[in-house]
């Protein structure tokens, strides 16, 4: 069980940093070409689709089943495929196909900061406002048809970085409570192990 949420947690640092590389590029250089960034979301898209896929299949039985993140696995993949093998034709629905993952990816750490509130994590409610802004400021870039390109761009590097930023500050949480948890809870067999 040790392994799986180790496993759990490398892949959501490796998304959590590359939206925020992403998110900086953007930012930084929003003239860049869609195509560019079809090529290079698609990757990020693909690898993190087929790390979390595999962490579903990788757990043991007798774990809970997170169906909804095997979900986010499954279109995480499939867009990125999508955004490698057809780039010129995402590059004139990005925004809308960003802002969607966006939103889905906001719900995943909805659902997460409720297990922390289930776990009597003190400051759950933190994660959840933060997937609370990830879902707003995901389904705004989908309903924003005022935006200039370029200012869409900058906008679309900013949601990116505070998703990035926001994951981090949640993993970084989670892992000292569980340590403090660890401290001030001993017990002779770990409860993750069974």
């Amino acid at each position: 069980m040790r392994e799986f949420f180790h496993t759990m947690k490398v892949s959501f640092l490796l998304a959590a940093i590359l939206y925020v590389i992403l998110g900086l590029v953007l930012l930084l250089w929003p003239g860049v070409s869609a195509v560019v960034f079809c090529y290079a979301f698609g990757g990020v898209l693909l690898a993190y689709g087929v790390v979390t896929v595999v962490s579903f299949f990788l757990r043991d039985s007798r774990q809970g089943s997170f169906v909804f993140e095997l979900l986010l696995g499954i279109i995480a993949a499939a867009l990125g495929l999508l955004f490698l093998l057809r780039p010129a034709i995402v590059a004139t629905i990005l925004p809308v196909i960003l802002g969607l993952f966006i939103v889905v990816d906001g719900l995943v750490n909805l659902k997460r900061a409720l297990e922390l509130r289930r776990m009597a994590y003190v400051r759950w409610n933190i994660p959840l406002w933060l997937s609370v802004g990830s879902v707003a400021l995901g389904a705004f870039i989908v309903f924003q048809p005022f935006l200039a390109a370029e200012a869409l761009v900058m906008f679309l590097g900013a949601v990116l970085v505070y998703e990035g930023v926001s994951d981090l500050w949640t993993i970084f949480r989670v892992t000292q409570w569980t340590k403090e948890y660890r401290k001030t809870h001993p017990v002779d067999v770990d409860p993750l192990d069974f």
